[in-house]
């Protein structure tokens, strides 16, 4: 271990170790619900398609809701589950109907979240109540380790709605939870496969604030592997916040480097290693967490990061997502100087 680095005693106990079975549903459950997209588009349809003529072009399955945007010439379904989806698209994407080929696909959507810095103890059925608390839930999981079952700390949120998933991500952001403050940023639903769901980026908290000298962090996190990226996040004063990223080569590196770094002493301080939302690069997640921070003092309220409910926001929702873009670009235009 680095100089002034030292694994810290005292800490709570490591989770049980879980019997192969329930490794063995954890990741069953996971991989469920990532396949679980149900709602499929139509475009192309003939002119005047009514909802009538799309139940009975899909009578073999269950459809849970159908819209139909004759103006569009589409059609917005939800299937039973994403096995059926996934069936409609292989039966109907380029189907002939009265004369036009039709093109059936998922659906995007806008109403991802990635919520991270959860107490691994938290369970499912836990994150399902904090989530539901925003809205109507598509689905949600937690993101498991492929070795131990045990939770990454890390789950994912899908809302019915967009404006569901925005009141969801400004009262979660900030959010303190046991120990843990918590943090929500939007996610690209093409990021939800079984390799992309683990990250390679771990979040290092609870640094001393103003350390100019990196190279006990590098050291600390290069003993096992060395990282790609690692560095402090900057206060606006140019000065050294007390949190860094730490980026690896794969995120079998980093929940190595996880277990043996969360708890560690660094210059008389006890860190906090959790991972950081899957997907991005360690240069872009450092921007996003600065800018996220950033916006929370813009707010007024710099405790914890904790924000307050929409309806007490001195801008309105939609500015403030846009203000937070501009920060995060600003954020990462400056780490690449």
């Amino acid at each position: 271990m680095a100089a002034g680095a030292e694994r810290g005693v005292g800490l709570p106990a490591e989770p049980p170790p879980l019997s192969p079975e329930e490794v063995a549903r954890r990741l069953e459950s996971t991989r469920r619900e990532l396949s679980n997209r149900r709602k499929i588009l139509l475009r192309n349809l003939p002119a005047e398609s009514s909802s009538q003529e799309i139940h009975d072009l899909f009578k073999d399955y269950e459809i849970k809701y159908c819209y139909v945007d004759r103006n569009k010439r589409t059609a917005f379904v939800t299937l039973l589950n994403g096995e059926q989806a996934q069936s409609a698209i292989r039966k109907f994407h380029q189907y002939s109907l009265r004369g036009k080929e039709i093109s059936v696909q998922l659906q995007p959507t806008d109403a991802l979240l990635c919520i991270t810095n959860l107490p691994v103890s938290f369970t499912l059925e836990e994150f399902e109540e904090l989530v539901r608390a925003y809205g109507n839930v598509e689905r949600c999981f937690l993101v498991y380790s492929e070795a131990t079952g045990h939770s990454k700390g890390y789950g994912f949120v899908e809302y019915m709605k967009k404006d569901s998933a925005a009141k969801a991500r400004l009262e979660l952001l900030g959010k303190q939870l046991e120990e843990s403050t918590l943090f929500a940023q939007w996610m690209d639903v093409n990021q939800l496969t079984t390799n992309l769901i683990h990250s390679k980026c771990l979040c290092v908290d609870k640094l001393q604030k103003d350390c100019a000298d990196s190279k006990e962090l590098i050291q600390a996190f290069s003993l096992k592997y060395k990282p790609v990226f690692c560095q402090f996040a900057q206060d606006e004063d140019g000065g050294t916040g007390d949190f860094a990223v730490v980026e690896y080569e794969s995120a079998e590196q980093a929940e190595k480097v996880r277990e043996l770094t969360d708890g560690m002493t660094l210059k008389g301080r006890r860190v906090h290693v959790s991972y950081c939302a899957p997907g991005a690069a360690g240069r872009s997640t450092l921007a996003a967490l600065i800018a996220a921070q950033r916006m929370n003092s813009i707010l007024g309220n710099t405790s914890n990061l904790l924000l307050q409910s929409p309806a007490h926001l001195p801008l309105p929702q939609q500015q403030l997502l846009k203000m937070e873009n501009i920060q995060a670009n600003s954020v990462r235009s400056s780490l690449e100087l």
